[in-house]
C-alpha cells in the first residue's frame, strides 16, 4: 500500500480521449481506463451529437482518492441467494473459457452479466435525483420490487443511504463532482441515455496503466488492485465482494451494492454521503473558507479537493513526514498546472476539456459548477449563479492562496523533489523535507483557514438552484435506440432464431422470449496467468438490438499478442437435412466493423465451412442475409472479433442468428460484383454501411445502392426484380451484393489496402475501404449460378484522369486515345484474370461481365460543363467505346461458354449525360451521402476536381433512370446466353 506521500504523486493522472457521440454511433473509439479498462488508448474526451450537431464535452480524471467509510445507511435487505449483511450463499471462484461475466472479479456487482444491466439516465434525470438528494426526498421514492430488471426488491434510495442533516450541499457542486467523475453516466459510457448497458465500473480488472501516458501497459488481470468504483458517483466504498475486502473497508449489503451499481439514484445517494463526509472532515479540523456558509459554491474547495485526493488528519501527521491536512496533488501552486491557466472551462470554453490535466480537480469542480457540462442530450444541468460575471470569473482562488509558511510553501521558489518516492515531480515552491533523510518530499499539506474573496462571500460567492423541489416526479427515461421487440418484425414466417441470451432471459425493454437454440463464447486463456480471460474486458453488453440485448466488441488482429479474441457460436436446437437460408440481425449501434466474419457449419463440423463477410454498420435494426446452405446435420454460425484489419476501434457485434427453410435449392443464387457501376453509384439510396464516414479511418464509400441495377434485374421465371424479391426471403432467390464504387480488378481478387496498416492513410483504401476483397467475401461458391460485374474502368484511374484532362482548360481531344489507350489495355489484361478467379470461385455459374455506356450525349452540348464541348465529349466517349470491344474480344478469347459480355454502348444511344431523357449524371454538386467527398477530405484518383472544387463521386455515373436501362439490358439479354441454374 502506498504511503500518503507516494498516493499524492503516483496517480494515474488524467486521460483524455477523441471520441465522435452520433446516433449512429455513440461510442466508437472511445477509450478511458477511469471507466472503462478494456479500451485505455487514448485520453481526451471530447464529442459532437452528430443529431443535433452539439458538442459534449467530457473529462475523466482516474486520480486513485482513498477511501471514506460509510456508517449510516446500511438497511439491509434480503435477496436470493445472498445472506442478511451480504455474504453470498454460495461463493463464486475460478474464471470460465465460456462465462462471460467474471466470476472470479473481485467488485461485487458483475459485468456482463445479462440480469445485471444498469439504466443509463438522461441529464434531466441526474439533476432531478441530485436536486432530491441534496432535499432529502429521495427517501420518498420507492424502487418497486423488479424495478428496472434490477433483481431486487422493492427499496428507496434514500433509504439505503441516507442523507446527514447536519451539512447542505449545493446542487451545483455535487453535479459538478458528477460530470469530473463519470460524465454524468451511471452505465457504460457505451450507452446513450434510455439505453441499458454494464454499470459504469472503475478499473474493475486492476489493470496497470502508464502514469505519463495513461495506457495499458499490459492486459493482465489484477483483481486484487481492482477499484470498484461503481456507477455516476463512481463509488467504491464497500463495493467488494465480501471475501476481498480493502483493509478497514465495511462492505455494503449485497443488494445496496447492486443497486448502487445499477441505480443513478442510489449511487447520487451513496455519493452524497461522501461529499458531506468530506466538508464535515474538513470543517471539523478548521479548514474553513470564508464565511464557511456551505451554501455557497466556493466554500466547497476543500472538501472536493479532499474528495479527489484525500485528507490526512493530524493524528497521522507522524506517518506523513509531520504533515497533516490536504495533500500536494491539488494545490493550485504545484507546478504541474500551468501558472498562467484561466478558470477552467472560463466564459463557456469548452476547449478546455481537451486538456484537463491542466487543472487541478478542485478547479475543475468549479468550473463545471460555473458553465455546467454539455452532453448528446444537451446542456447537463443549470449551473450556479453569481451576482455578476465577475464574481464568477474570480471563483477560483489565486495559485497562492494555499501556499505559505504554514505548509513550508515558498512561492517563487524551485526546489526539484528528491525524495525516493517523488523525484521526476517537477521543481516548486514546495520546501517540505522528510525528516528522515532531509531529502525534498512535497508534503507541503495545507490545513489552514483561507479567503480569497474578502469578507463578502454572501455577496460574492456562487448560489445554487434547485431546478426541481421535492414535489416533482422522476424525469421521463430517454428515447435513444429503441430495441426490436417485435421479435417477428422483418422475418419470414417460420425463422427459427437463436437469441444472443438464453432462452427465457427477461429483457428490461422487451421482456422475455424463447429462443431456438443457444449461445456460447469462448475466450481465449492468459497462458501467463491461468484461469484468466483478457477478452472479456472488452466485451460490453447492451440493451439494444433484438430483443433488448446484444454484445459487442473491438475487433482485433489474427496475430493478437494480449490474448484479447473470442468467439460467439449460435447452436441451433434441432436438426436441418436440406436447404436454409442463415440471416443475421443488426443492431442500429455498436456494429461497425466492415470485415465481419460468419463461419458457418452446415453439419459436417468446421473444417472447410462456408464462410461470409460482412459489413455491419447497418444502423438501423435489420436481419441480413448471410447466404443459403445445404445443411447435413445441426447448423452453427460462429463470429470472432478477430479480423484481417485488427482495427481495435471497430465494433463487432453478436445479436440473434435465424434460419429460414427452404424447399429446396433456390433457382437463382446471384453474386453481384464490381465497381461503381454495378454497386448503383449515382442513383442515391445507399445502404448506410457503405456510405459512411467521410475523411476518417472507418471511411466506406462502396455506395451499394437499393437502386442499384443488379438489384432492379428481373431472371428468368420470376415476375419481380431481383432485389425485391430478395429483401422479401423468396425461396426461388439469393442476392449476394458486394460490389464497390472505386473499385478496381485488384479490389476484387486480392488485394491489402495499405489503410488497414496505416488507419490515418485512409484514402488508400478507396475501392475496397476495410472490407475484404469481394471474391473472399463469401458470395462466390459452387452453388452460385449468376455473377455479374462491371470492372476495369477504375484500373490506373483511366477514366477519372481522362474527365480530369477534359474538364482543364485546352482541348483534350487530341492524344486522348494515345494517351489512355495503354491503361486501358492493361485493365483489359486484368479483368481478364478477374474472370478466371471468378471462375475458380463459382465453378458453375454464369460469368457476366456487362460493358460501360457512353458517357455524353454526342448530339447536344452540355450547358454548364466547363471545358468539356462536342470534340473532348466525342473523344471521351471513343475512349469508353474502344474500352468496350476490347472488354468483348477479351471475353470472347477466354473461350468459355458460360462466360459471357453484355454491350451496353446501344442501350443508352440517346441517353447520355446532357440528352433529353438522360440517364447519365454529368458533373454533381457533393457531397450526397456520409461516404461522399467533402470539402477538408483528402482526395483520391477518382475525385472529380477542378482547381477549387471536389466533385461528388455520383458525377459521370447512371442515375436511377440509367440503372433502370441498365437492369434493362441485363433482363433481356440473360435468357439468350443462359440464367438457370446448371
Amino acid at each position: 500500500m502506498n504511503s500518503p506521500a507516494q498516493a499524492e504523486v503516483s496517480t494515474k493522472g488524467e486521460l483524455a480521449l477523441t471520441a465522435i457521440a452520433s446516433r449512429q454511433n455513440p461510442f466508437a473509439g472511445i477509450r478511458s481506463p477511469q471507466q472503462d479498462p478494456a479500451d485505455a488508448q487514448r485520453v481526451t474526451i471530447k464529442a459532437t451529437a452528430t443529431t443535433t450537431g452539439k458538442p459534449a464535452t467530457f473529462t475523466v480524471d482516474p486520480q486513485a482518492r482513498p477511501s471514506a467509510k460509510i456508517e449510516q445507511g446500511r438497511a439491509p435487505v434480503t435477496v436470493p441467494g445472498v445472506r442478511e449483511g451480504g455474504e453470498r450463499v454460495q461463493e463464486l471462484t475460478g474464471g470460465s473459457a465460456t462465462n462471460p461475466v467474471d466470476t472470479d472479479s473481485w467488485c461485487s456487482v458483475s459485468r456482463n452479466d445479462v440480469k445485471a444491466m444498469a439504466y443509463q439516465p438522461t441529464p434531466r434525470q441526474v439533476e432531478w435525483a441530485v436536486d432530491m438528494a441534496v432535499l432529502g426526498a429521495l427517501k420518498n421514492v420507492t424502487r418497486p420490487a423488479g424495478f428496472k430488471g434490477f433483481g431486487l426488491p422493492a427499496y428507496s434510495p434514500q433509504g439505503l443511504f441516507p442523507k446527514r442533516d447536519d451539512v447542505g450541499v449545493p446542487p451545483q457542486v455535487f453535479l459538478g463532482i458528477l460530470a469530473q467523475e463519470s460524465n454524468l453516466w451511471q452505465a457504460s459510457r457505451h450507452a446513450l441515455s434510455g439505453e441499458y448497458g454494464n454499470p459504469l465500473t472503475g478499473n474493475v480488472y486492476g489493470l496497470k496503466l502508464d502514469e505519463k501516458t495513461g495506457e495499458i501497459k499490459d492486459w493482465v488481470i489484477h483483481w486484487d488492485d481492482a477499484d470498484c468504483g461503481y456507477g455516476i458517483s463512481q463509488m467504491t466504498d464497500g463495493m467488494r465482494k465480501p471475501e476481498h475486502p480493502k483493509k478497514d473497508e465495511a462492505i455494503l449489503p449485497y443488494n445496496a451494492q447492486k443497486a448502487v451499481g445499477m441505480d443513478y439514484a442510489t449511487s447520487i445517494a451513496a455519493g452524497l454521503q461522501l461529499v458531506q463526509d468530506k466538508w464535515l472532515q474538513t470543517y471539523n479540523a478548521g479548514m474553513r473558507l470564508h464565511n464557511a456558509d456551505p451554501t455557497r459554491i466556493e466554500n466547497w474547495f476543500y472538501a472536493t479537493w479532499a474528495y479527489n485526493s484525500g485528507f490526512y488528519p493530524k493524528a497521522d501527521a507522524s506517518k506523513n513526514n509531520g504533515a497533516w491536512g490536504l495533500g500536494w496533488f491539488n494545490n493550485p501552486i504545484n507546478p504541474r498546472y500551468p501558472a498562467d491557466r484561466n478558470p477552467f472551462l472560463f466564459h463557456n470554453n469548452w476547449a478546455d476539456a481537451a486538456k484537463p490535466q491542466n487543472w487541478p480537480y478542485p478547479e475543475k469542480i468549479i468550473g463545471f459548477a460555473s458553465y455546467s457540462i454539455d452532453t448528446p442530450d444537451g446542456p447537463g444541468f443549470r449551473p450556479a449563479w453569481w451576482t455578476d460575471e465577475t464574481n464568477r470569473d474570480r471563483a477560483t482562488p489565486p495559485l497562492r492562496t494555499f501556499c505559505d509558511s504554514s505548509n513550508q510553501c515558498e512561492p517563487g521558489a524551485k526546489h526539484l523533489p528528491d525524495d525516493p518516492e517523488v523525484i521526476g515531480q517537477p521543481a516548486g515552491p514546495c520546501a517540505h523535507k522528510n525528516p528522515a533523510n532531509g531529502k525534498y518530499d512535497l508534503h507541503c499539506y495545507y490545513n489552514q483557514p483561507a479567503k480569497w474573496k474578502g469578507d463578502d462571500c454572501a455577496s460574492t460567492c456562487g448560489n445554487p438552484i434547485n431546478r426541481f423541489e421535492n414535489t416533482y416526479p422522476e424525469q421521463p427515461d430517454g428515447t435513444h435506440f429503441p430495441s426490436q421487440c417485435n421479435k417477428g418484425a422483418g422475418l419470414p414466417a417460420g425463422a427459427l432464431v437463436i437469441d444472443d441470451v438464453p432462452s427465457g432471459t427477461s429483457t428490461p425493454q422487451c421482456g422475455g422470449a424463447g429462443s431456438a437454440g443457444g449461445f456460447e463464447f469462448r475466450f481465449t486463456e492468459d497462458s501467463a496467468q491461468p484461469g484468466t480471460y483478457p477478452g472479456k474486458i472488452d466485451l460490453h453488453q447492451l440493451g439494444g438490438g433484438y430483443g433488448g440485448h446484444f454484445w459487442f466488441g473491438h475487433t482485433r488482429k489474427p496475430d493478437d499478442r494480449r490474448k484479447l479474441a473470442f468467439t460467439g457460436t449460435w447452436t441451433l436446437g434441432q436438426q436441418i437435412n436440406g436447404w436454409a437460408r442463415v440471416m443475421v440481425h443488426l443492431p442500429d449501434h455498436g456494429a461497425h466493423t466492415q470485415q465481419a466474419k460468419y463461419e458457418i457449419n452446415v453439419g459436417n463440423g468446421w473444417g472447410g465451412s462456408p464462410t461470409r463477410y460482412l459489413s455491419q454498420g447497418r444502423r438501423k435494426n435489420a436481419w441480413v442475409s448471410l447466404g443459403v446452405y445445404n445443411f447435413t446435420g445441426t447448423p452453427q454460425v460462429r463470429l470472432s472479433n478477430q479480423t484481417r484489419d485488427g482495427f481495435a476501434e471497430e465494433d463487432v457485434a453478436y445479436d440473434a442468428i435465424a434460419f429460414q427453410k427452404l424447399p429446396g435449392k433456390p433457382r437463382h443464387i446471384v453474386a453481384a460484383l464490381g465497381d461503381s457501376y454495378s454497386a448503383g453509384e449515382g442513383a442515391g439510396d445507399y445502404y448506410p454501411e457503405s456510405d459512411a464516414n467521410h475523411g476518417a479511418p472507418r471511411w466506406n464509400a462502396c455506395r451499394r445502392s437499393v437502386n442499384a441495377w443488379p438489384r432492379k434485374m428481373t431472371l428468368s421465371e420470376t415476375k419481380s426484380p431481383l432485389g425485391a424479391l430478395a429483401d422479401d426471403w423468396s425461396p426461388v432467390v439469393e442476392l449476394g451484393f458486394v460490389a464497390c464504387s472505386g473499385a478496381q480488378n485488384h479490389n476484387v481478387t486480392a488485394w491489402t489496402p495499405r489503410s488497414w496498416g496505416f488507419p490515418s492513410e485512409y484514402e488508400t483504401g478507396e475501392g475496397q475501404f476495410r472490407e475484404v476483397n469481394q471474391v473472399d467475401s463469401g458470395v462466390l461458391n459452387d452453388d452460385t449460378t449468376l455473377v455479374t460485374l462491371t470492372i476495369g474502368g477504375n484500373d490506373r484511374g483511366t477514366f477519372t484522369n481522362a474527365l480530369i484532362d477534359c474538364v482543364t482548360p485546352g482541348d483534350c481531344s487530341d492524344g486522348l486515345m494515345s494517351k489512355y489507350k495503354p491503361n486501358i489495355d492493361e485493365g483489359i489484361s486484368n479483368t481478364r484474370d478477374t474472370l478466371k478467379t471468378i471462375r475458380d470461385k463459382a465453378k458453375n455459374a454464369q460469368i457476366v461481365l456487362v460493358g460501360y455506356p457512353e458517357l455524353l450525349s454526342r448530339t447536344k452540348k452540355c450547358t454548364g460543363s466547363w471545358y468539356i464541348g462536342m470534340p473532348e465529349a466525342e473523344a471521351l466517349d471513343d475512349l469508353v467505346r474502344y474500352g468496350s470491344g476490347a472488354q468483348k474480344q477479351m471475353v470472347t478469347a477466354l473461350g468459355d461458354k458460360k462466360t459471357t459480355y453484355i454491350d451496353a454502348m446501344g442501350a443508352f444511344i440517346g441517353h447520355g449525360g446532357c440528352d433529353d431523357d438522360e440517364w447519365i449524371n454529368k458533373f454533381v454538386d457533393g457531397p450526397n451521402g456520409d461516404g461522399d467527398f467533402h470539402k477538408g477530405d483528402r482526395p483520391t484518383v477518382v475525385c472529380i476536381t477542378n482547381a477549387t472544387l471536389c466533385l461528388s463521386r455520383e458525377s459521370f455515373h447512371p442515375n436511377k433512370g440509367g440503372t433502370a436501362g441498365y437492369a434493362g439490358l441485363v433482363t433481356a439479354s440473360l435468357p439468350a446466353i443462359g440464367s438457370r441454374e446448371p
